[in-house]
């Protein structure tokens, strides 16, 4: 029946709107209709202007006309038609704006012609005329409107009562009348229930509606009638002084004329009527039941008169200056969330207002107007919002205390007007005991650092100059908003470096040593072993002596032509072996005559094998006499210095030297080549780059000159009053995050953003944002040294506890890791590569013939060279891993999914390092320390 009564009605509109001739053309583009030109008072009319077939339309000037109230029903409506007809296609395109225009007055009413501007012409719509009459509401309804005050303040909670009074409907002929629950439902959805719109919706929400009670009361011929009473409660909070009214609250009943069988006889009663419930099947005690419904109505229209109530205004004198429009009466209790905290850091304080008046709009106490809270505590200056729950709001903020050996946050006061005793009364929470200890000295350290050194230190070898242990002093310069690529020891390029100096070792060696090596390789079987074995399995005189002259060239260390007999002949006697040289020529000389003659040579070719192999013998024997190494040497200064002077050693001190600068050199090249930075977490980083806004240029240059003031008048502030100096660093980073979100990735800007967390008591966040300035630049050593300072700081919150293990073993493992992780990868790889080269410089010391303490220098030189290496090792093979830095005080790991199970017992601290496993949506699934697994809300960790 609901649906039923609504499509009735939209159609009696739009044929009175056609057969009526309510529509008309205008321009051939616009035309305009009125669903009515006769209505009631207070009953509306609905206007329509139509626009066809036009690319721009600028909404239509309504204008206005004494005695009516015209209202837009919202956005126009857009629709397109096409058509087609023997194959020809046509579109049209209709843009629709509707109006309620609702008579205020009985009368006649001309509405003037409409100016709308239709791609760029302006049109006007032809004007029409509208009639309304007083609705004959007689004695059918009334409407009233009760308040239980008589008297009231702006902002006081005011209960007012709706009652309707509803005469039901009796149908003579089927002897019926209609129950309260079927004349409720003929109230029209086009009715205005004012301030009791939102408890009307409730419970239409509800499928709910007001009880009823049948009463008797007199028309207004004194007559008594039956009536239906609805009554319908709501409280309002006046905002304005003067009287209450219900201009905005208009009923509207489609009042029954007459019922008549339905067409469908299956059809239930009233079930198609407008409202949430519709007709009971069993409200009509009549055999017509099912086969009647509503033939007819006509609107009826009735405005609530009200009582004279009288809003007054809040009084003015007196007033104090901490007060919000509080109306009612209230009490405020306070707590903090830590009791003890460092100066400048920030304390949570949950504020509590409980009440009797609209909690919605009860505001905070002005805390930065409050003398004895700002005197010792930072406070924001901001109004804060809260939540309002049951009779109270909560309102949360964070305050800082300015110094040390503060002992109480104090009462904070709440100001409300109270109606029953028409005056001001303000009520205070209890005071908060607190201990404040000391603040860190990191900002006085670095301002000391900082005003010692001449100018501003805009590099990272100026900080390391300072002689500081740790500095933090920003760097300003603008380079630092150039990105950088991570830098790396390439694994090539280090077994080149290690593999170098042996090699340039063994050649010196090789060199200085010659004949030695030649009495070595003799040993073993090379040189005079060879000569021997062709000696012995030649088959004539000249082949005898072609071994024997090969042999002497290579002994004696010419580069003459290998035949040349004679310059053998004369090294052999330069060189002192006389007798050798007439027993070598007699060898050559035989050969020689026998190649000649073929015959009459002096010796057999068994003599000559027997002579060629005592005089090879001979040669390696003095030879070995002669190059015999002393059992110690000892040489004097002045055999040093003459030592010194030989021409050899000073040639290989000159390439050792030469190694060492090279190696050195390819060392810088390999720290130097970089490689993408991957983690493993692309997605996971590329959403937080593409969430960030991106900056210009000159914007970023602008953010980076903003955090730098606000960092450096931090710094000078820090001494003066902590909670301030924590402020502006809390403000500066937030600058520098402002840089790092728009994808700028340096060290420096990275040491920048993590000693601003750092100064403004965010200890996690600083130690992500120190490794990953290292990620990037491992030598960068303001941030290793300010990382070790933010660890120490994370060790004094933790009250610096920690049992000392007794296993050695588990000591050893905590030793190289602490190691490890103080001096770092890059670190340990220099040292060792520092070490080994060191390790071969004193072996080719020892070789070129220099004498002093060589072997306690190459040990030591190997054990630091041994351990570091291993250290390195051990670090670099956990340098694939992704992990992530816990940011927040107190997490807990939580087991399942992250969020559908209840947390594990292993809490983790505030700067702790774990391993990232797996990341999904706001969680991040990690493993700690000691092997467990669970997982962390994402923006409870950083992910390096």
């Amino acid at each position: 029946m609901q649906h039923f009564i609504q499509n009735l009605w939209r159609a009696l509109l739009l044929i009175a709107a056609l057969v009526g001739s309510a529509i008309q053309a205008s321009a051939g583009d616009v035309r305009i209709g009125i669903s009515s030109k006769e209505t009631y008072v207070g009953l509306p009319v609905v206007l329509q202007v139509q626009v066809n077939n036009a690319t721009s339309v600028e909404p239509p000037v309504l204008p206005k006309v004494e005695g009516l109230e015209i209202q837009s029903r919202g956005t126009p409506s857009q629709s397109t038609q096409i058509m087609t007809v023997n194959g020809r296609t046509t579109r049209n395109m209709s843009l629709t704006y509707l109006y309620d225009v609702v008579p205020q007055r009985t009368g006649s009413f001309r509405i003037p012609p409409i100016s709308i501007e239709v791609d760029g012409k302006e049109q006007q719509t032809p004007p029409f005329e509208l009639v309304a009459s007083e609705s004959e509401t007689g004695d059918l309804m009334f409407v009233e409107v009760a308040g239980k005050q008589q008297e009231i303040y702006v902002g006081q909670a005011l209960d007012l009562t709706l009652k309707i009074w509803l005469r039901p409907f009796r149908d003579v002929e089927n002897n019926i009348v209609l129950s309260d629950g079927n004349m409720w439902q003929m109230i029209s959805p086009r009715s205005n229930w004012g301030v009791f719109a939102d408890r009307i919706e409730q419970m239409a929400a509800n499928r709910q509606r007001p009880k009823a009670q049948e009463v008797l009361r007199k028309d207004r011929e004194g007559a008594e009638h039956s009536y239906y009473l609805y009554e319908i409660d709501a409280t309002i909070y006046p905002k304005h002084s003067g009287k209450i009214d219900a201009d905005d609250l208009r009923l509207i009943v489609e009042y029954p004329t007459a019922l008549g069988r339905a067409r469908d006889p299956f059809a239930s009663m009233f079930g198609d009527m407008p409202f949430p419930s519709g007709f009971g099947m069993d409200e009509f005690p009549s055999p017509f039941g099912r086969q009647l419904t509503v033939q007819s109505v006509r609107p009826i229209v009735a405005d609530a008169t009200v009582e004279s109530i009288d809003v007054r205004s809040i009084l003015t004198a007196d007033r104090p200056a901490d007060y919000r429009g509080a109306v009612g009466d209230y009490h405020i209790v306070t707590e903090a969330q830590t009791l003890s905290v460092k100066a400048g850091d920030p304390i949570e304080l949950l504020i509590g207002i409980v009440g009797t008046g609209p909690m919605e709009l009860v505001q905070a106490p002005p805390l930065a107007e409050l003398p004895k809270l700002t005197a010792d505590f930072k406070v924001p200056s901001e109004p804060l919002a809260g939540f309002v729950q049951d009779d109270r709001k909560v309102f949360s903020t964070t305050i800082r205390p300015r110094k040390e050996g503060i002992t109480e946050i104090p009462a904070i006061p709440f100001t409300f007007f109270d109606p029953q005793q028409e005056k001001f009364v303000t009520v205070h929470s209890k005071p908060i005991s607190i201990h404040v200890d000391p603040a860190d000295t990191l900002a006085l350290d670095a301002i000391v650092g900082s005003r010692a050194a001449v100018g501003h230190r805009t590099n990272q070898d100026d900080a390391a100059s300072s002689g500081l242990s740790s500095s933090f002093q920003n760097d300003t310069d603008s380079s630092l908003l150039n990105s950088e690529a991570p830098r790396h020891l390439s694994p090539a390029a280090l077994l080149f470096l290690f593999a170098l100096p042996p090699l340039v070792v063994c050649g010196i060696g090789i060199a200085r040593n010659r004949n030695s090596l030649s009495l070595l390789l003799s040993r073993l079987g090379w040189g005079s072993s060879r000569a021997q074995t062709q000696i012995l399995e030649a088959d004539s005189a000249d082949s005898v002596s072609r071994a024997l002259q090969a042999y002497l060239v290579h002994r004696l260390g010419l580069k003459t032509d290998p035949h040349d007999t004679a310059a053998t002949l004369g090294s052999l006697r330069a060189a002192g072996h006389h007798k050798l040289a007439v027993r070598c020529e007699r060898v050559f000389l035989a050969a020689h005559q026998s190649q000649v003659s073929g015959v009459g040579r002096p010796l057999s070719l068994e003599e000559m094998k027997h002579e060629a192999l005592e005089l090879i013998s001979e040669l390696r024997t003095q030879h070995e006499q002669k190059h015999a190494k002393p059992t110690r040497w000892k040489h004097s200064p002045e055999d040093f210095k003459r030592t010194l002077g030989k021409g050899s050693q000073i040639a290989s001190l000159l390439v050792l030297t030469a190694t060492i600068a090279f190696t050195s050199q390819a060392a810088t090249a390999a720290t130097l080549q970089t490689t993408p930075n991957s983690t493993g977490l692309e997605e996971y980083h590329s959403q937080s780059v593409n969430a960030a806004s991106t900056l210009t240029v000159e914007q970023q240059q602008a953010v980076l000159a903003e955090a730098s003031h606000l960092y450096e008048s931090a710094m000078d502030r820090s001494s003066e009053d902590s909670a301030d100096a924590k402020q502006a660093f809390a403000n500066a980073a937030e600058k520098y995050q402002m840089l790092v979100d728009s994808g700028i990735a340096n060290s420096r800007l990275y040491v920048n953003l993590a000693n601003a967390y750092l100064q403004s008591g965010q200890q996690g966040q600083a130690i992500a944002n120190y490794k990953r300035a290292l990620a990037i630049d491992p030598a960068n050593s303001m941030a290793r040294t300010n990382l070790e300072r933010a660890t120490e700081v994370i060790s004094q919150a933790d009250n610096r506890a920690g049992e000392v293990d007794s296993d050695f073993t588990a000591l050893v493992s905590a030793g190289s890791g602490w190691l490890a992780r103080s001096l770092g990868s890059y670190f340990l790889g220099v040292t060792a590569l520092a070490a080994w080269l060191v390790l071969w410089l004193v072996i080719g010391l020892k070789v070129s013939g220099f004498s002093f303490p060589w072997k306690s220098a190459a040990v030591l030189a190997a054990i630091v060279a041994i351990v570091s290496a291993v250290l390195y090792a051990n670090n670099h093979a956990t340098s694939g891993q992704t992990f992530a830095i816990i940011t927040s005080p107190s997490v807990t790991l939580r087991e399942g999914d992250g969020q559908n199970f209840p947390a594990t017992d292993q809490p983790l601290r505030e700067g702790q390092e774990v391993e990232l496993v797996k990341h999904r949506g706001a969680w991040l699934k990690v493993r700690s320390e000691s092997g467990q697994i669970g997982w962390v809300p994402a923006e409870n960790a950083e992910v390096i």
